[in-house]
């Protein structure tokens, strides 16, 4: 006999992001790149940063994050994605592929911030190279602050309630050479840190449905 007042609990999810540590080869790569930039990027990002610079595609790292986002799909799944070319083929049979085409790093300096934003293209990524500050000493300058934010990475998103929901990630130098690889549509941003007269460097990219 079913009870009327049986309780079942319904979890409503929402995709997330892949944490993920940037192999060697990669990493080698990357750093062979940033040496010879390809021109100032500023102009086509929102960042509010002193330094931004395109970066060539190069074999390793188009390897390796299309392999993510085969990886991601295989997790999220692809209905939420914003498949910005051939979306017939969502519902076609015909696989998905993907390609990086977007490549830049960004130095970015005391009291620099990157605004809340999203992405063109359908996955973007962020692979942090240097975080040059202590968190400890970032979180002592507003002591009494009940959630402290100096210094984070974050994404926003709509929780299923309606209202905006704000996930952090603390980066501190455990950080560096981590990674974040997410849907290009997924609003995120960097809050300015104040304790270092260094650059804290990144990498980031955006890779397109092919």
């Amino acid at each position: 006999m079913k009870h009327h007042n049986y309780i079942r609990p319904h979890w409503i999810q929402s995709p997330g992001w892949l944490h993920v540590t940037v192999p060697k080869s990669v990493k080698n790569e990357l750093i062979e790149s940033m040496k010879t930039p390809d021109g100032d990027a500023r102009s086509d990002l929102k960042g509010h940063l002193s330094e931004e610079y395109h970066l060539p595609i190069t074999k390793e790292i188009s390897r390796f994050t299309k392999n993510l986002a085969h990886r991601y799909c295989n997790e999220f799944g692809t209905g939420h994605l914003h498949l910005q070319s051939h979306p017939k083929n969502i519902n076609s049979g015909v696989k998905l592929d993907f390609e990086l085409e977007k490549l830049w790093v960004n130095y970015q300096k005391k009291y620099d911030f990157n605004p809340s934003h999203i992405h063109s293209g359908t996955f973007s990524f962020v692979i942090w190279v240097k975080i040059p500050y202590d968190l400890k000493e970032e979180h002592k300058l507003y002591p009494k602050v009940r959630e402290k934010e100096t210094s984070l990475f974050y994404f926003q998103y709509i929780t299923p309630e309606g209202p905006l929901g704000c996930h952090t990630i603390p980066l501190d130098s455990t950080w560096e050479w981590e990674m974040v690889f997410f849907s290009a549509q997924l609003s995120h941003g960097v809050h300015p840190f104040y304790t270092s007269d260094e650059s804290r460097i990144s990498i980031s990219g955006n890779l397109f449905t092919k």
